[in-house]
């Protein structure tokens, strides 16, 4: 049960927002999905427009330029610690935050119902334990391709 998202995962001890955010944004990179600058590009746009959703376990959703993606997709990142981003409720209060999913989003239906599909996901406090609990970069792609495939399935 795959779903047609292209997702590439990193597990990670980082706990600097920065280099986090590069960090996956390198890993995103690597399997064509957007530029090399799109790091960058992410952080610029944080700065405006935090991305830190104040979930029971909380998340953060960065993206950036459109023009800078190559290919739609996910780059996820399972924090073993947590790093701090800003909330988007609240850009003056930090969240711990323990799982991030960079988007790279074209405009289309496609890219509406990926964020529409993380929003539930991420509100899944078992999905969420589940990703926490990986022990592998292939098993955080497994469960968030089923959850894809699960919410694609029901359209």
């Amino acid at each position: 049960m795959f779903s047609k998202n292209e997702i590439h995962a990193i597990i990670t001890e980082e706990t600097d927002r920065d280099q986090l955010i590069y960090q996956l944004a390198g890993e995103m990179a690597a399997h064509g999905m957007v530029e090399e600058c799109y790091g960058k590009s992410v952080l610029e746009r944080e700065l405006e427009f935090p991305t830190g959703v104040p979930t029971p376990v909380p998340i953060a959703i960065p993206h950036s330029e459109r023009s800078q993606v190559f290919k739609a997709g996910i780059g996820v990142a399972v924090l073993r610690n947590s790093a701090k981003f800003a909330s988007m409720e609240d850009p003056n209060l930090y969240l711990d935050v323990k799982v991030v999913f960079m988007l790279a989003a074209s405009l289309n239906d496609d890219h509406l119902f990926m964020i529409k599909d993380i929003m539930e996901i991420i509100q899944d406090t078992q999905v969420v334990t589940s990703l926490l609990a990986a022990k592998s970069t292939e098993e955080v792609e497994d469960i968030m391709h089923q959850e894809f495939s699960k919410r694609e399935n029901e359209r």
